[in-house]
């Protein structure tokens, strides 16, 4: 083969590799566009997200797929994710059973996992589920809705935090640690509203949050140390 043919041949491949995310390697953040609200035996639940390589910028064209086992059960499903939109992933869930289901996905790096999802039997339980969550206090609940947010937001990628229990391998730790970590409300409402806002060279993306997510990220992240909460994925079991 000629030295041309040979330059030429390995400027193709560069080329591929560089612009695959899967074949360059590295890891990714998924981010839920929201959380999953009442989710009820064989009703279909649609989730929709983004995944960022290296938690900053949006990647398209993958095949991310989410997994989902029954805590007791162990039985599982596997559904992979459709691009709808350039960059963003949309998949529909059916859950057969109710109870617990841990979940995660897997776009490429390590698997991911997110908040566990409660499968209730019928409608009619979400309104006993209500009334029980109704027996916490407003800032424990917003604590609470603020832990899974920290997992379902992808903030567990980044940052590890001692009220957030996760395998070794899916916490990168590419952020600063936020286990005792506390800060002025209205600087950290305005932070995860818009990093680059507040810091020119901010690494961390503006994630789009609404109003009610930072209220209660920023709940989660100044409340005192209390026992780890759990989220697992697949491989956990």
């Amino acid at each position: 083969m000629s030295h041309r043919r040979l330059s030429l041949c390995i400027v193709v491949v560069l080329l591929f590799v560089l612009t695959s995310p899967a074949l360059a390697g590295g890891w990714s953040v998924t981010t839920l566009d929201e959380l999953p609200d009442v989710i009820v035996v064989d009703d279909p639940v649609t989730i929709g997200f983004v995944v960022r390589q290296h938690g900053v910028h949006i990647v398209e064209g993958l095949e991310p797929v989410i997994t989902a086992v029954h805590a007791d059960s162990h039985e599982q499903l596997e559904v992979t994710a459709e691009e709808d939109s350039p960059g963003h992933y949309q998949v529909e869930l059916v859950f057969p059973a109710e109870g617990v289901w841990d979940w995660s996905v897997s776009a490429f790096g390590p698997e991911q996992p997110l908040p566990p999802l409660t499968v209730l039997s019928d409608r009619a339980t979400s309104t006993k589920e209500e009334s029980a969550s109704e027996a916490l206090s407003g800032e424990e609940a917003l604590i609470e809705r603020g832990a899974a947010l920290f997992v379902g937001k992808g903030c567990v990628v980044c940052h590890q935090h001692s009220a957030i229990e996760v395998a070794p391998w899916a916490s990168i730790n590419a952020g600063p640690s936020l286990s005792g970590f506390t800060a002025d409300v209205d600087y950290l409402s305005a932070w995860l509203a818009d990093p680059s806002a507040v810091r020119d060279n901010a690494i961390m993306p503006d994630l789009d949050l609404s109003d009610e997510e930072i209220e209660a990220l920023v709940a989660f992240l100044n409340a005192e140390e209390r026992s780890p909460s759990v989220a697992k994925s697949s491989t956990d079991r």
